[in-house]
């Protein structure tokens, strides 16, 4: 299927923003279960390749990307690649917020919330790209926690909320910040809106960071117009990928429809 699949809501009786959200969502999901499997694998790979193709991701030095469920672009492949050339990040749930924890390797993630794998920060340290190779001789490895103690960041962040049991425990520095950020969704619109599943991780993620944020999807989650809220933060990129392998660009500022 083409990347013309755009659709619209404009002939839908939505009453509310929340209602027209929904609505959204159910959509989406009647789209990917009819969606081919193998179209969906095709339209990720392409996806991907565009977004290590684009200028400020060969330039960043770290990135923040998450690690896909199904309905998703599936990361999983993109992530193990690019861990080894460049600082890779995944988000942890946090209370209700999110943090970023170094990616390295998909035998450190364990599975949380929502179905979701994150980096255990428990896990051994691995050395990442630039970083001295730690001394496996003594009894103190370093983990997660003693890494990110010593990469703080310049964005200003809130003292995350009292950590629930099956939660990470509070972390000894602040997460780095990434240079970009690859945004998942249920959905984006041409001007950069997204609609998520309506937890709100996001939208306290991304105000807090300078990141070029760049969202992928396929192209059935595409919509005309989708109802932004003023915290919500708008999309620097949006990349969507079909089955049959085309690729829609929206949100660059030098070209807004390529």
């Amino acid at each position: 299927m083409s990347g013309s699949i755009i659709g619209s809501i404009s002939d839908r009786p939505l009453q509310t923003q929340q209602a027209a959200k929904r609505r959204l969502r159910q959509i989406v999901r009647e789209r990917y279960a009819a969606a081919d499997r193998a179209g969906l694998k095709v339209a990720s790979d392409h996806v991907m390749q565009a977004l290590e193709q684009l200028p400020e991701f060969i330039a960043a030095r770290c990135v923040a990307l998450y690690w896909s469920l199904p309905g998703e672009v599936e990361t999983h492949a993109f992530a193990e690649k690019w861990r080894h050339e460049k600082q890779v990040l995944l988000p942890v749930m946090h209370g209700d917020g999110l943090l970023l924890y170094p990616f390295t390797g998909r035998e450190h993630l364990v599975q949380r919330r929502f179905g979701v794998w994150e980096p255990d920060p428990e896990a051994p340290f691995s050395a990442l790209p630039g970083t001295p190779v730690p001394d496996t001789t003594s009894e103190h490895t370093p983990n997660r926690k003693s890494l990110l103690a010593a990469h703080t960041t310049q964005v200003p962040r809130t003292n995350p909320p009292q950590a629930q049991p099956t939660e990470p425990a509070e972390l000894t520095g602040r997460d780095p910040d990434p240079d970009l950020i690859v945004v998942p969704a249920v959905g984006f619109d041409p001007q950069g809106s997204r609609l998520g599943h309506g937890k709100g991780f996001y939208d306290r993620l991304l105000p807090g960071t300078q990141a070029l944020k760049v969202g992928i999807c396929f192209d059935f989650q595409l919509f005309e117009h989708i109802p932004a809220e003023e915290h919500d933060v708008p999309m620097d990129r949006i990349i969507a990928g079909s089955r049959d392998g085309s690729l829609l660009y929206f949100c660059d500022k030098n070209d807004a429809y390529r």
